[in-house]
């Protein structure tokens, strides 16, 4: 883990992986709102040299739907 509280793992599969810049400009956010995601959902960056990158199965985990108040009490109405 580093400074910021985020967890860092090694991978040598051949994926997709993207710069947290780049990451942050898909989305429109600063990549400061970005490492803040990252820390609170416990995504996993990956070091690629001195780079830290996010592969694209952990860009899809990083903002999971949340659910409407209405299908929450209609799950419990059921």
């Amino acid at each position: 883990m580093d400074k910021s509280g985020i967890r860092m793992v090694e991978e040598s599969t051949h994926k997709q992986y993207y710069s947290l810049q780049t990451v942050a400009k898909m989305f429109e956010i600063s990549e400061k709102t970005l490492r803040r995601v990252i820390r609170d959902r416990g995504i996993e960056l990956i070091r690629i040299g001195g780079s830290v990158r996010l592969s694209e199965s952990a860009i899809s985990n990083l903002f999971e739907p949340v659910p409407s108040v209405k299908s929450l009490v209609d799950q419990i109405m059921i």
